[in-house]
């Protein structure tokens, strides 16, 4: 429950609308201010201070919000009042999305318009666009180093290229959903540039030093994110002569938020991009959003103070936006993203279930499901409206972020499987079918991270280069049973672009001298008209995964079960290599979820299928219906969603 409104702030609230007459004119406005304005008022107060420039600066932040919702066009005002009054849109169910760059997926914004129908084909109506705003050519890590926060990269397009794509999305039924990335900026960044020249306020946006005292103070408590290529968070800036923090990469400059003149800027932009017609903003690296010493700089108090400022100010001046947080951190970190308390659901609307893409690929390495069913067991359910984004890949590596007592508890020495994680994704370890690549080796610690794309780390590349149908067989089945396993959680299912035609790695980025050093590349490939066009020839790759991933969005759409948002009922049954789960929908309707994790057949008896509320036969809808009973074999790799049985189906 709020707080009820602070006597100091309802007096400055009154006194801020009769100095400034016009803002009453927009009545919507207004309501939403006064609804949100005690919230921005304390949160603000508590970041930086109960003093007299409070005043000031919450003017600042009223005036600020004002233009930008006179910025908003009336075809965005009333998306945000059907939103508003549909409650948590983004969490009905409904949403399938995908992640993909404009220019390795369509080379322009223009060209990615013209391939809508494509994802309607597939079943997407959730466009996750990659870092699209203008970065230095050579430096700029993937997007995620912006010169330039109003101005698209050139060669995708225009800021008003984008807002056609938004507005065609709309047309449609479909959302957009854009990357905002608000730790740090480019070093060629105007506040950079201004702060490199000594200017003042801009060295205030950002962490610098004249000597390594504060520095060497910060490194000691603060870990590295890049420790193969990019040891230590500071680098030194010649002509400047000072320490400048950069936690990522010597080109990115971590912004201080602690000055409020950047928070303030920030949503400026923020609400920018809102104004661009983006439905969805991903708030980048949002563990690190505020440094402190003697901490490791993550998950700190304050960076949840800073997310629910922009969430108010959204809620006031666009509220028809949600926020999804990128934090790869434990469940338990990751949930407090959400909001907690009075601020649940008030911070971000969707957070990645990052813990999930490890255990996957856990259990599909293992050929045992009991890590991944303990970590859907013990994942936190998020706040009302709020709730999970589900992956299998992504842009980025897999770390291998486990909770270590879990792995304990099985017996297993915690560096020991992360090495065998490794080495068997690599296919070091015999055996093995996987063609990925090590990222990240870290000598200290012994740690090392994985590249590749989903194809590649099932085992479908090996068997592509063997000529070998078994083993093809065998890694299609894995490739679109994890494929069925996101699609069965509720939340909101990313599909990783490419993976829906099976790619494999893509190994010319170690042509580029730009990309060469980030292995990253060769799970971000190229994806040609031709490459598309395979989805349509019967027994390619391309085709039968897209075909597959096609009928099971369908059938997720038609099964209340499956999109609901309640948590998964994990049921435990003899078989350690089977993941087995139920979803119920609200109208008492469940799917049990079955998945055999190893290249074993096995067998599930009669037991596993009682709790689910089944009898000794049930129906498969994910292999458009057919009848199974009890005891089911399962072959290597293979799932299947179950519901009970209704007439006119046979085995």
């Amino acid at each position: 429950m709020r707080r009820p409104f602070p006597r100091r702030a309802e007096a400055d609230f009154f006194r801020f609308l009769q100095e400034n007459p016009r803002i009453e004119e927009d009545r919507e406005f207004t309501l939403r201010l006064a609804s949100h304005y005690s919230d921005l008022y304390r949160l603000l107060s508590r970041l930086y201070g109960s003093s007299g420039a409070i005043r000031e600066l919450m003017d600042s932040f009223c005036h600020l919000l004002w233009e930008k919702r006179q910025a908003r066009d009336s075809r965005l005002r009333q998306i945000d009042r059907e939103r508003v009054s549909r409650g948590d849109w983004y969490r009905q169910g409904d949403l399938a999305g995908m992640q993909l760059y404009v220019d390795r997926f369509a080379r322009t914004i223009g060209g990615l318009t013209e391939e809508l129908d494509y994802f309607q084909d597939l079943g997407i109506n959730m466009l996750h666009l990659m870092p699209l705003l203008k970065t230095p050519r050579d430096h700029n890590d993937g997007g995620y180093a912006v010169s330039d926060y109003g101005t698209v990269q050139e060669e995708l397009g225009t800021m008003e290229d984008l807002r056609e794509l938004a507005r065609e999305l709309h047309r449609r039924g479909m959302v957009l959903a854009l990357d905002y990335v608000l730790n740090h900026t480019s070093d060629e960044h105007p506040w950079a540039q201004a702060a490199r020249a000594g200017e003042s306020p801009c060295r205030g946006y950002y962490f610098t030093y004249l000597d390594r005292e504060i520095p060497d103070r910060f490194d000691e408590t603060m870990p590295e994110v890049f420790p193969e290529t990019v040891p230590g968070n500071f680098t030194w800036i010649p002509g400047m002569n000072r320490w400048v923090m950069t936690v990522f990469h010597r080109y990115q400059w971590d912004l201080n938020y602690a000055n409020p003149r950047v928070t303030l800027e920030m949503t400026g932009i923020l609400l920018d991009l809102a104004n661009q017609g983006v439905d969805i903003l991903r708030l980048d690296a949002v563990p690190y959003l505020w440094k402190r010493l003697g901490t490791s700089c993550q998950n700190l108090p304050e960076a949840h103070l800073l997310l629910r400022i922009f969430n108010v100010c959204a809620r006031i001046a666009s509220p028809g936006i949600a926020f999804i947080a990128e934090a790869i951190v434990q469940p338990r970190e990751i949930a407090r993203y959400f909001g907690e308390e009075e601020w649940a659901g008030r911070e971000c609307e969707l957070a990645y279930n990052a813990s999930l893409m490890v255990l996957l690929w856990d259990a599909a390495a293992t050929g045992r499901s009991v890590l991944l069913q303990r970590g859907l067991r013990e994942l936190p359910h998020p706040p009302e409206d709020t709730t999970w984004l589900n992956y299998l890949r992504c842009h980025d590596d897999i770390g291998l972020g486990y909770d270590e007592q879990h792995l304990r508890d099985q017996g297993w020495d915690p560096r020991a499987h992360r090495d065998f994680m490794v080495r068997y994704f690599t296919g070091e370890f015999p055996g093995s079918p996987a063609r990925g690549l090590r990222f990240m080796y870290n000598p200290r610690s012994g740690d090392a991270r994985i590249s590749g794309t989903a194809a590649s780390l099932a085992g479908i590349e090996q068997a592509l280069e063997r000529d070998d149908p078994a083993l093809l067989e065998e890694a299609l089945a894995l490739h679109v049973a994890l494929h069925g396993v996101i699609f069965s959680l509720g939340g909101v299912p990313i599909v990783y672009a490419g993976d829906e035609l099976g790619l494999c790695n893509d190994y010319s980025f170690a042509g580029d001298p730009h990309l060469a050093g980030d292995n990253r590349w060769a799970h971000r490939p190229w994806i040609s008209r031709e490459d598309r066009a395979r989805r349509h020839r019967e027994g390619t790759v391309a085709g039968r995964i897209f075909q597959e991933l096609q009928r099971l969005l369908a059938v997720r759409r038609a099964t209340a079960a499956l999109r609901s948002v309640s948590a998964p009922e994990v049921i435990c049954q003899g078989s350690p290599h089977v993941l087995s789960f139920v979803r119920t929908g609200p109208g008492g309707e469940t799917v049990l979820v079955l998945m055999n994790c190893s290249r074993t057949v096995r067998e599930v008896g009669l037991e596993t299928l009682l709790p689910a509320g089944l009898g000794p036969e049930a129906q498969d809808i994910a292999h458009g219906g057919r009848l199974r009973r009890a005891p089911l074999r399962l072959e290597p790799y293979e799932f299947c969603w179950l519901t009970a049985p209704t007439a006119g189906y046979s085995d």
